[in-house]
């Protein structure tokens, strides 16, 4: 039988805090878990991220589970409830977390509860890590710097869209690491060519050759974290042509050299 869950005040988790610093309505910590440890049932008051630095557990949520593994990066909504079981040895997690007053300064909606189910939806790349790398830097721009990017972070890719719009992210997902072509993706999803390669900035907030980068890049993450490849062998996994390119793009998208993420 399930307990009733306990909420975790802002800037708690189930953790042993690390670290934690401050950025006016934003908080971000990091936080170590023993091996094998299994928490209570609990929820969050704030909406928050979570990026898997090393470790991981098996995460229970509305009956489902799901192995949270090094590199994942997520997202909890408030109010719902989770039970994180067997924690892994050396488990370490970077969490961000957004108070009510950030989303009236800036008239943003939290994000919704689905968001916590989508396994498409890019954190890392999307600025989950420039936020870690803000964290740890923590100088006089920093704040202006981590408004920016989560506000980015929290927005949609997509606003209000037509049907076509996730059957794109469903055919991207799968042929990721194969030629793609507008052509392609106008057969898979019944249209124009032309209508793809007009509105898909509208929809996704970045070209399709971008957004196709962010899902290279989201799958280097868990390589580099799982530390058991070279940083070629991640390139040439996630299907960039050379070390140099993966390089160049990964610190573009995520604020950080390769190396500097591998060492955290």
């Amino acid at each position: 039988m399930q307990q009733c869950p306990v909420q975790m005040e802002k800037g708690t988790y189930v953790g042993r805090t690390v670290q934690e610093q401050i950025f006016n309505n934003i908080i971000t910590t990091e936080t170590s878990y023993a091996e094998g440890f299994t928490s209570d049932w609990h929820y969050h008051a704030n909406p928050h991220f979570s990026h898997i630095l090393c470790g991981g557990s098996k995460e229970v949520i509305k009956g489902q589970s799901d192995l949270n593994v090094v590199g994942d990066g997520l997202y909890y909504f408030p109010g719902i409830a989770h039970q994180n079981v067997g924690y892994q040895a050396g488990t370490r997690i970077f969490n961000l977390e957004l108070e009510p007053e950030f989303f009236k300064q800036y008239d943003l909606e939290v994000p919704s509860a689905s968001l916590m189910f989508d396994e498409n939806t890019h954190l890392n790349a999307k600025g989950l890590i420039r936020a870690m790398k803000e964290h740890y830097l923590r100088d006089a721009d920093s704040q202006m710097a981590m408004d920016q990017i989560c506000i980015s972070l929290i927005q949609p890719d997509e606003k209000l869209f037509p049907e076509w719009v996730p059957k794109i992210k469903a055919v991207m997902q799968a042929y990721w690491d194969q030629p793609l072509s507008l052509p392609l993706l106008a057969k898979e999803v019944g249209l124009h060519p032309v209508t793809i390669s007009k509105y898909f900035s509208r929809y996704f907030n970045c070209s399709a050759g971008e957004y196709l980068r962010r899902i290279k890049v989201e799958r280097a993450v868990a390589l580099i974290r799982s530390g058991r490849y070279s940083l070629t062998e991640v390139a040439y996994q996630c299907g960039f042509a050379d070390q140099a390119h993966f390089t160049k793009t990964f610190q573009r998208i995520t604020g950080m050299l390769p190396r500097q993420y591998e060492r955290l």
